[in-house]
């Protein structure tokens, strides 16, 4: 056998392995469960903290407000993290143009709007909330726009949950 019929033999045996171990039973199943650390989700498992929070669809509530004081995106970021852990929270947006402000939907039977507007002043000193609006709402929207954010024609509509 010459050198080159050898290397392309040793090709096709390669080729062949390869084809055989992603067929094999053992490496299928490691296939569909992608190993995760644990409190890292990875982008194909769902973890429990993906999930979509439980909530009463009688008690739904929108809450809407203005942030002034602290305009980074940074600085809006935080506020949305951090809101969006609390229990009840169902959905959280920031708005990260002028005017900054925000939009929470949450469960008023699990959160009360004070203990909201308490978390997010919290975030720093600087923050203030202003043009807080408070709507009772049918069901939680697809998209999520803050009041304060959007034209004055289009904010009667966006707060009515009948996306």
């Amino acid at each position: 056998m010459s050198s080159g019929s050898s290397r392309v033999a040793a090709g096709a045996a390669f080729i062949a392995v390869l084809a055989l171990a992603t067929v094999s039973p053992m490496h299928a199943e490691t296939a569909s469960k992608p190993e995760t650390k644990p409190g890292k989700p990875s982008m194909i498992q769902t973890s429990e903290a993906a999930k979509p929070a439980s909530y009463n669809p009688k008690a739904l509530r929108r809450l809407d407000f203005r942030v002034v004081g602290k305009s980074c995106a940074v600085c809006l970021m935080k506020i949305q993290r951090t809101v969006k852990t609390l229990p009840g929270v169902v959905k959280v947006a920031v708005m990260l143009r002028k005017p900054y402000g925000g939009v929470i939907v949450y469960d008023s039977g699990k959160i009360s709007k004070d203990k909201l507007v308490e978390t997010i002043k919290a975030q720093d000193k600087d923050v203030r909330v202003e043009g807080i609006t408070e709507t009772a709402i049918l069901k939680v929207p697809a998209i999520l726009i803050p009041l304060y954010g959007i034209p004055k024609s289009s904010a009667k509509t966006a707060g009515s949950g009948n996306e």
